[in-house]
């Protein structure tokens, strides 16, 4: 029908009918991207492509402007709240009338009492052909690596080591836990493979020999004061530094 009218024109007046006959390139660009528009699945550009009048393409392509612009809007919101890093912090206070006093464990830098230690040491280093010496005021490097030994020598042997070790009786100068005295019977020792004799107060034992003391003892508010005297002149030279 189109190209009858076209020659009907030509007829009539005075022009050529080839150019009056549409662009067949701009025919296929539009009609691809009309086919696009049509089965894509981006909402609003369908109603664009559907529309027969001038009004609803308008109302269409005001439609899909409007809410593109909107999700925009949330997306960069989003990403600007994302790269802002936000971090919150809650804090939650739980108030209990008792709370129990954690285990304070205590140990002496040195593992071995030089007094107690050096004369049975040296019986078991000159017994055994390492040394030749009575010297009870030091002991030298060459000494020093025989302590293991000796240690190892009393524990094979069931002999107490227990004797050469610092005990909590003779270094506890004063203890008072929410202004209450303390004893070393208070305390519950164990032993450290770095450091000896070591002790714990408030300790939970599993046959409750001792009861747990709770923060609010005697009105206070679980406060443990605790004075020891070191006897640091008793360290063990290239064993313990003063």
């Amino acid at each position: 029908m189109i190209d009858s009218t076209i020659k009907h024109i030509a007829t009539v007046f005075p022009v050529n009918a080839g150019a009056l006959k549409p662009d067949p390139k701009f025919r296929r660009r539009r009609s691809i991207i009309r086919e696009f528009s049509l089965n894509t699945s981006t909402h609003g550009v369908p109603g664009i492509a559907r529309s027969q009048s001038l009004h609803n393409r308008i109302f269409w392509t005001v439609s899909f402007l409007v809410f593109t612009g909107i999700m925009l809007y949330f997306i960069i919101q989003s990403m600007q709240a994302f790269f802002s890093y936000p971090t919150q912090t809650s804090v939650f206070v739980i108030v209990e009338r008792l709370q129990t006093f954690p285990a304070v464990s205590i140990c002496n830098y040195a593992p071995i009492r030089f007094d107690t230690f050096i004369e049975p040491f040296l019986n078991y280093t000159n017994s055994r052909n390492l040394t030749n010496t009575n010297d009870t005021s030091t002991i030298t490097s060459y000494q020093y690596e025989f302590i293991a030994d000796f240690i190892q020598y009393l524990i094979n042997n069931d002999l107490p080591i227990s004797n050469y070790l610092f005990h909590l009786q003779p270094m506890l100068i004063s203890c008072f836990y929410n202004n209450l005295p303390c004893t070393h019977d208070d305390f519950i020792p164990f032993l450290s493979a770095t450091y000896g004799l070591c002790y714990t107060f408030n300790a939970k034992m599993i046959l409750n020999q001792t009861s747990i003391r709770n923060a609010t003892d005697n009105g206070g508010t679980g406060t443990f004061q605790l004075k020891l005297y070191a006897y640091s002149h008793q360290y063990v030279p290239y064993v313990s530094d003063g």
